[in-house]
């Protein structure tokens, strides 16, 4: 791996469509990027960039950021430039041209650029409308990010082509089919780019790509056009690209970008990524490059991908300040060439996590929380190892046997309980009460120095909310049963 590391970039992706973070955490976890290897940034802005005329619903100056206090402002994503400027880090913006156009078509000023009239995911790219849209976009990013030498132009995932009546007719006629569809789209958005932005290359993630003959992709010269980033977050146990894409790929371009994983890749909802999976995907990557790296003419870099929803409308995964340590094992595993106890003791040490193990699996139980870390945000990560423990012990309580046999539904519905087992169950129900108000307090007070109210309303209302909610009920259910004594069978409550 030595020749393609050199001169390779190494950059962290931003994926601030959830929790994008206050300009004063940027302004410390961008130094902090730079000196942990980093070479610059891939920011996927979605909603949150400050669009402006005919595009300012669907972005950072829209009514509803207004309202709901969403950022950002021009001069707020301006000012993120500046700092990843000074930090001497490269910028690559990423616009999404096909899939992933929820924020857009969701709004009814779009929604006739549906593919599928029900799904706001996909647009449909045989309206005439579409590209006007498209090169808007285009044209706002470019004009705001001055010296770019990159953009990426998404194209991932499009779930729904070929199914609108015209896009239907255009595979029925078409040599390629549905493949033609894509392929022609891209190849507008891609020559639109170049035309007017000369000096640009387009990266594209490969995904789509995958499943195209060959001959399709030649014809089209897509090697001339974009620039494949391959994507691929699984761990090595279930890595797995086969060895003719390499060789089709090379057959077709001469540059190609990689993407891994920190973080947004396991579960849609984690809390905490899992180290030892992430630090696996990057072994995988080496590996996979050790064997096929020699086919590839000029290797770009890798992008490590930092996803914050798996969709528009997805819950929020991981928080960017809860990842800072997996993001930190990851590039060192990837400098390095593999991944030691040398390595995640080097991390630890540098995080300030002393005598604290940073663990790389999760654990089934309740962990021990370090009590003073050194990096941007450390308190918030804390802050939800506190609630992964909270919720472990929550659990524990209301998928117990105790709860099942002598506090379930049916028997508080109709008063026949048992004080004597009600009165075991209160005490841990009324601490942990206390225990989740205090968490609350916590979090609100740390997330509130780097994150927006409405990222902090969110997360509340997903997480802390209803188990607060629950084990309050738990608790004066439990109260009542107590005073109400034993029951004889079938005293239901008066309101019942």
């Amino acid at each position: 791996m030595d020749n393609l590391q050199f001169g390779m970039q190494r950059l962290i992706h931003l994926d601030l469509k959830g929790a994008p973070p206050k300009l004063c955490y940027f302004e410390k976890f961008l130094p902090f990027l730079k000196e942990i290897g980093a070479t610059g940034l891939l920011i996927e802005w979605e909603d949150t960039f400050p669009y402006t005329r005919d595009l300012m619903q669907i972005g950072g100056l829209s009514n509803s950021a207004q309202a709901t206090g969403a950022p950002y402002t021009i001069e707020e994503a301006k000012q993120l430039l500046d700092i990843a400027a000074d930090c001497g880090l490269t910028v690559i913006p990423l616009v999404q041209t096909f899939g992933h156009l929820e924020y857009i078509l969701k709004h009814e000023q779009w929604r006739g650029l549906r593919e599928v009239e029900l799904y706001p995911s996909s647009i449909c790219p045989s309206h005439s409308e579409t590209m006007p849209l498209i090169r808007s976009m285009i044209k706002q990013i470019v004009a705001f990010h001055s010296n770019i030498q990159y953009i990426h132009i998404g194209a991932d995932e499009v779930w729904h082509m070929g199914l609108c009546s015209s896009c239907f007719k255009r595979t029925q006629s078409s040599k390629y089919g549905i493949a033609t569809i894509y392929l022609e789209h891209v190849t507008e958005v891609a020559q639109y780019i170049k035309e007017n932005f000369p000096n640009l290359k387009i990266i594209i993630w490969d995904d789509m790509l995958r499943n195209i003959d060959i001959n399709a992709l030649q014809e089209y010269a897509m090697g001339t056009l974009v620039e494949p980033m391959v994507w691929h977050y699984n761990s090595s146990e279930t890595f797995n690209l086969a060895a003719s894409l390499w060789d089709k790929y090379s057959n077709v371009f001469s540059n190609v970008w990689i993407a891994s994983a920190y973080k947004g890749a396991t579960s849609s909802c984690q809390i905490l990524p899992v180290n030892k999976y992430h630090i696996s995907n990057h072994e995988a990557w080496l590996s996979v490059l050790s064997v096929h790296g020699g086919k590839i003419a000029n290797f770009r870099g890798i992008v490590l991908t930092g996803w914050s929803r798996f969709d528009h409308y997805a819950t929020l995964c991981e928080l960017l300040p809860c990842s800072v340590p997996t993001l930190c094992l990851c590039l060192k595993t990837w400098l390095m060439g593999g991944h030691s106890n040398e390595i995640s003791n080097s991390v630890a040490k540098m995080l300030g996590y002393g005598d604290t193990f940073l663990g790389l699996e999760m654990l089934d139980k309740p962990n021990n929380i370090a009590s003073q870390l050194n990096f941007p945000g450390w308190q918030i990560m804390m802050g939800f190892e506190w609630f992964l423990n909270i919720r472990m012990k929550y659990r524990n309580i209301v998928n117990s046997d105790q709860m099942s046999t002598w506090f379930n539904e049916w028997q508080v519905l109709n008063n026949y309980t048992n004080p004597m087992q009600i009165e075991s169950l209160l005490p841990p129900i009324t601490n942990l009460c206390m225990e989740i108000s205090s968490l609350e307090n916590f979090l609100k007070g740390h997330l509130q120095v780097y994150f927006h109210s409405h990222t902090i309303d969110e997360l509340m209302g997903t997480l802390l909310s209803p188990i607060k909610q629950h084990l309050r009920q738990l608790k004066c259910e439990c109260e009542t049963q107590i005073s109400n004594g034993c029951r004889i069978r079938g005293h239901k409550r008066l309101n019942a």
